[in-house]
């Protein structure tokens, strides 16, 4: 026998039990090797299995139809495991017990705190009492048929060179071009990607834009106007349109649109950065890429300051419903109101409905990669997931891209894909998200500011332009996540008071629509 497995280890050194009270697994910080003894509580656990880094292994017997329990809720239950065995996709049923909505009492008003009322960032006042954390020029390319040309003309103006130099409070000039806008239904899905583009619009981030359409798709002008006047009526900002089939072709209507921009800089650069408090927030949450430590480090880090951003007064999205199936539990004491838990049933059973009708699942939510590092099934992926919407009240519970009118946590319907999310977060009025990852990603949006969280050091390290914060420290046991949260906190001041992330460096401005009725994951 070897010096190694002689030798008792510290569970503490080499797994994380989340919660001690009422978890039966934890979770390896590095490779463990079959017959090591752990002690825990006062026992010692052999392990059975070599325990891969990321995966989950028995704190004690759990008999066959006991529930396996993370975080202190369950996400799987026992076929018959032992004590000291890998937790897999062999010894677990994907069952979950009935949650009991008679249990249901409404929470308590979430109360702010002095410390976080007085923290504040420097933004963009708009006139119609929104701040934004950039000031972008945007083209806006009202159907797929007038995206290439948008794109041309928002390249053509950037890389230049000279315009962002001689307006030094212009971030940039993007163009936002995608797939939607005709040759579909002239329902929802139309209604969708106009409620988003109206999001980008509208979007205190965005300080002046210029809409183009080819003028004979279903959202030409004269839709696209219908739908927006209101808002444009009252002048909060310049709004300008080119038709291009009404312009003499795309080089006229190229060199048409960045004549428009031009003289459309000069008042757009006017606005100046001021001290807001940090309750002008909104703070959009996403993860991807996710590995084993999403949900022990990263996400728990973007909770904790997604509750401190709360007590300042702030606000806060929640999306990716795939990854809240099995979450009910978890969540249920947090609904404002029986109205507001109903209208979350129905966005999750919306997913599990036309997954059914398409003959499908929500299962490929989960790639390999994600059940070899330990994610086993997608009610582990889910619990971890929720984390980083934090522990306060859930206020409301918005449609894809539907703004945000409560300040405190909304959930937004919406897939797991990043850019789709992202964007439908955006267009809500996030005006910076807080993105983790666990293998890393380089995802970033059009407009809103992203910081990346890695889930571990080797991420962090393999990835150093790319990524913008360690969350992986945690499991250093040197770094609580109160500490990285509020850590974080001061990185969302930073970057939402014009320090620019990685994503922003390397102009990551991905914009893609969740397509009505598409079953994205």
């Amino acid at each position: 026998m070897s010096k190694e497995i002689d030798m008792v280890k510290n569970i503490e050194d080499v797994a994380i039990v989340l919660n001690p009270c009422s978890d039966n697994v934890a979770v390896a910080k590095k490779d463990i090797s079959a017959g090591v003894p752990l002690e825990f509580e006062h026992g010692i656990i052999e392990i059975k299995n070599l325990i891969k880094t990321g995966q989950r292994f028995s704190l004690m017997d759990i008999n066959e139809d006991e529930f396996v329990k993370q975080y202190g809720f369950p996400f799987g239950r026992s076929k018959g495991i032992k004590k000291g065995d890998l937790i897999s996709t062999e010894n677990i049923e994907n069952v979950l017990p009935e949650v009991n909505f008679a249990n249901y009492t409404p929470p308590t008003v979430t109360e702010f705190k002095g410390k976080y009322l007085n923290r504040t960032f420097r933004g963009y006042n708009r006139k119609n009492g929104r701040v934004g954390t950039r000031n972008y020029y945007l083209i806006v390319p009202t159907s797929m048929c007038a995206s290439e040309t948008a794109l041309q003309v928002a390249l053509s103006l950037e890389n230049s060179g000279e315009i962002l130099k001689k307006y030094s409070n212009i971030d940039g000039i993007a163009a936002i071009p995608h797939t939607e806008g005709c040759g579909c239904d002239s329902g929802l899905q139309i209604d969708r990607l106009m409620t988003t583009l109206k999001g980008y619009v509208c979007h205190p981030n965005v300080g002046g834009c210029l809409l183009m359409d080819l003028g004979c798709e279903q959202t030409n002008y004269e839709k696209m106007y219908a739908y927006l006047k209101d808002y444009i009526q009252d002048d909060f900002k310049p709004v300008d349109w080119i038709t291009i089939q009404e312009s003499g072709g795309t080089r006229s209507a190229i060199e048409k649109a960045i004549t428009v921009i031009k003289n459309r800089l000069t008042e757009v650069n006017r606005v100046k950065r001021e001290d807001v408090p940090i309750a002008k927030l909104i703070v959009g949450t996403e993860c991807g890429a996710s590995d084993s430590f999403s949900g022990i480090t990263a996400n728990p880090i973007i909770g904790s300051a997604v509750d401190k951003v709360i007590y300042g007064g702030g606000s806060a999205i929640l999306s990716e419903v795939t990854e809240m199936v099995g979450t009910l539990e978890m969540l249920l004491p947090r609904f404002r109101s029986l109205e507001t838990l109903s209208k979350f049933k129905q966005i999750v059973e919306w997913y599990t409905k036309i997954a059914e009708k398409l003959g499908l699942t929500l299962e490929p939510n989960l790639v390999p990669e994600n059940i070899e590092g330990g994610l086993i099934n997608n009610y582990i992926k889910s619990l971890g997931a929720v984390i980083k919407g934090g522990s306060t009240v859930i206020e409301d519970v918005l449609d894809y891209a539907e703004p945000v009118k409560k300040s405190g946590l909304s959930i937004m319907q919406g897939p797991g894909n990043d850019p789709e999310s992202i964007t439908g977060m955006v267009a809500a009025g996030a005006s910076i998200i807080c993105f983790s990852t666990g293998k890393g990603t380089t995802t970033g949006d059009a407009i809103c500011p992203v910081i990346k969280i890695a889930s571990t050091d080797d991420t962090y390290k393999k990835l150093p332009e790319d990524m913008d914060f360690n969350g992986g420290r945690v499991l250093s046991g040197n770094f609580g996540i109160n500490v990285l949260g509020e850590e974080l906190l001061d990185k969302i001041i930073a970057v939402t008071s014009g320090e620019k992330t990685w994503s922003e460096k390397w102009k990551q401005r991905q914009f893609q629509v969740w397509t009505a009725g598409k079953l994205s994951l």
